[in-house]
């Protein structure tokens, strides 16, 4: 049986998946997940969701976040494959890290650790593709830097820096694993 790491980050991890969850199948993966009769009409179950969604481009006016396969024409095409991979990958990972350490309550195994590992690096990395996008925007639509700083310090930077440091958690839990084998290995040799 595998040994499972109970530690307080576990605790940490589930905040993280608890907040993350609600903004991913509400906002992120709207088109995706949900017809629009469950989100445009005012009496529609979902349209509180909508409406934020509505109100962050309002502000915003982030063309990421209004990517859709019709509006994509060439430019940002990548958003699409994030899309999916949110929708194939990140959500179930998250579906099952919520079972696993929430309503389960058990520790993490080596498989998991790695599988939260990848899930890490892929949320910081691919946000980290969207603020460089940020960059190469319509500077006549984007006149106002100090908007584009919030969009990308308040907006996408938590979606980079706390992931990578998720990723250097499981990345020291799968380290402390191999040290622990390499230890068990040697000793066995030693006999």
């Amino acid at each position: 049986m595998a040994v499972e790491n109970t530690t307080w980050r576990n605790n940490v991890w589930l905040v993280w998946f608890y907040i993350v969850f609600p903004i991913t199948v509400l906002i992120d993966l709207q088109e995706v997940i949900y017809p629009s009769s469950l989100l445009v009409p005012a009496d529609a179950p979902l349209h509180f969701a909508y409406k934020a969604k509505q109100d962050y481009i309002a502000k915003f006016n982030d063309p990421i976040v209004q990517w859709s396969p019709e509006t994509a024409s060439g430019h940002d095409s990548w958003m699409g494959l994030f899309m999916h991979l949110e929708f194939f990958f990140l959500l179930p990972v998250m579906i099952y890290a919520m079972y696993k350490m929430g309503i389960r309550q058990k520790g993490t195994s080596g498989p998991d650790e790695l599988l939260f590992f990848v899930y890490a690096l892929y949320n910081a990395l691919t946000t980290a593709v969207c603020i460089h996008d940020t960059f190469y925007w319509d500077k006549t639509i984007w006149a106002d830097e100090s908007q584009l700083w919030t969009l990308r310090s308040a907006y996408y930077a938590p979606f980079v820096f706390i992931p990578l440091l998720g990723a250097f958690d499981m990345g020291s839990r799968i380290l402390s694993r191999f040290k622990a084998a390499d230890a068990a290995a040697e000793s066995k040799k030693a006999e």
